[in-house]
């Protein structure tokens, strides 16, 4: 059996008395590459930096690369990626430099790939870190997450920084990397067109939960719309019922059933059935 790179055991935190994660369930294994799609403030930032033990949880369980993301030991650590929302500091460096010394803490440091997306990034390695722009602060940031080639890549809105054309090509690259090394990546985003460009997975975070994980391809063939005549009663039992207004349902488990009573039974993009959810 394949060993969880990330799992998350019905996992509760509170803030102020406020409920920011409520029963999350997750598990990312090798290969995978999950989009966490959610608005600002959904609980997507708590969740990902739990698996890093800089935020504990009040109950269940989180198991990063097998054991507990607060006791992680060297070696562990050294086979997890992480880029922040915020870039980091490195003041009084040069790119060089800063690349120089982030590489000496790990032995499986790609200096090929290190090359590859200085130039896909345009990154000088003469420049001082603190006259780069903010795009180019993350892009660094992404370089130093992915240059060792980390078992477990967790990144969170990556790309938020970055101009369109190399949000594209660097999720195209996160992807391939993934494929190839066999790790295992979870993103935060509210970008819908990166999650249908890279991801194998999408969990869908609303208020503090996990309304949905599944494969996209999945996800994007068993969830419908569901438009009714609200003045009669439609029996929509059989489903999983996400969300729901007078005169119409989205439902997921669909596999072309009748539905008696439906006026009309569309299907959504993945951006469509995020607005409808948050409507």
């Amino acid at each position: 059996m394949t060993t969880a790179l990330l799992e998350y055991k019905n996992v509760h935190k509170i803030f102020n008395q406020n409920m920011v994660l409520k029963s999350i369930n997750l598990i990312i294994e090798p290969g995978m590459v999950v989009g966490l799609l959610g608005k600002n403030g959904a609980g997507k930032t708590t969740l990902l930096r739990s698996a890093l033990g800089l935020i504990e949880i009040d109950t269940g369980e989180v198991f990063t690369l097998g054991a507990n993301p607060t006791q992680l030991n060297t070696e562990l650590k050294s086979q997890v990626g992480y880029v922040p929302q915020q870039a980091f500091g490195y003041e009084g460096f040069s790119i060089r430099e800063a690349l120089d010394l982030h590489s000496s803490f790990y032995c499986e440091w790609d200096n090929s790939l290190e090359q590859d997306w200085l130039k896909r990034f345009e990154l000088n390695p003469d420049d001082m870190v603190e006259n780069l722009s903010i795009g180019q602060r993350q892009a660094l940031a992404l370089i130093m997450a992915m240059a060792y080639r980390p078992k477990l890549l967790i990144l969170d809105e990556p790309v938020a920084s970055l101009d369109p054309i190399a949000r594209r090509e660097f999720m195209l690259d996160l992807f391939d990397l993934s494929l190839e090394s066999g790790s295992g990546v979870i993103f935060s985003t509210h970008i819908t067109s990166d999650i249908e460009r890279v991801a194998t997975h999408v969990a869908l975070v609303k208020d503090g939960e996990v309304k949905l994980f599944n494969e996209l391809d999945e996800l994007k063939s068993s969830i419908r719309k569901v438009n009714f005549n609200p003045t009669q009663t439609i029996n929509l039992s059989q489903f999983d019922i996400l969300h729901q207004t007078t005169n119409a349902a989205i439902i997921s488990g669909y596999q072309n059933e009748q539905i008696p009573d439906a006026l009309h039974i569309s299907s959504l993009s993945l951006e469509q059935l995020f607005v409808e959810l948050h409507a």
